[in-house]
């Protein structure tokens, strides 16, 4: 699965499914990431991955789906949804290269990950955010979903129902870039 779609800036991005051949990059993608950006994604700073838990991000399981974005310059987000205990939701999880914050590419990652989980017969998504992530709290609120929201233990929890993704489909589909340009990556 390869799909350009286009920015809130015009520009166009490659969004695909991450593969095993894809570890060093998306290692590198979260190296680079400033510490902001490294605690609202992970809770806390780190400097690195595990390679468990990247081998575990790009190795395309049906229970851990990320999805990469790609400008003409390389990776600049990563989407995924992992699958616990309840086989009908899933958490997702975002993060955005630094110089590419409010351009949309969370809310792109989060539109193909929530078609994709739909059409396995997922019924939600779960998420837990820092109070102070407005960014993350605001795609989550307008990305077309039906969203709970609640604060406990010093973060939002939030719950997309996958149920609402006629509406979803149609805002997607009006970010999709119907030339078939190619971009680096």
């Amino acid at each position: 699965m390869s799909e350009i779609a286009r920015l809130v800036t015009g520009q166009p991005v490659d969004i695909r499914l991450a593969t095993p051949a894809d570890m060093t990059l998306v290692r590198s993608f979260y190296e680079d990431l400033d510490d902001v950006a490294t605690y609202y994604r992970f809770f806390g700073i780190r400097r690195q991955l595990p390679d468990r838990e990247l081998r575990s991000a790009v190795s395309g399981t049906s229970s851990h789906v990320t999805l990469l974005a790609f400008d003409e310059d390389g990776l600049i987000g990563v989407g995924e949804y992992i699958i616990g205990t309840d086989p009908t939701s899933a958490e997702v999880a975002f993060a955005v290269a630094d110089d590419h914050h409010r351009e949309g590419i969370a809310t792109l990652l989060l539109e193909r990950l929530a078609l994709i989980a739909h059409d396995r017969g997922l019924l939600r998504f779960t998420a837990m955010v820092l109070p102070d992530n407005a960014d993350m709290q605001l795609v989550f609120r307008t990305v077309g979903l039906t969203t709970h929201t609640c604060f406990e233990d010093g973060v939002v929890d939030v719950v997309l129902d996958l149920s609402s993704v006629v509406s979803l489909r149609a805002a997607a589909a009006k970010r999709a870039v119907p030339e078939p340009t190619k971009l680096s990556g």
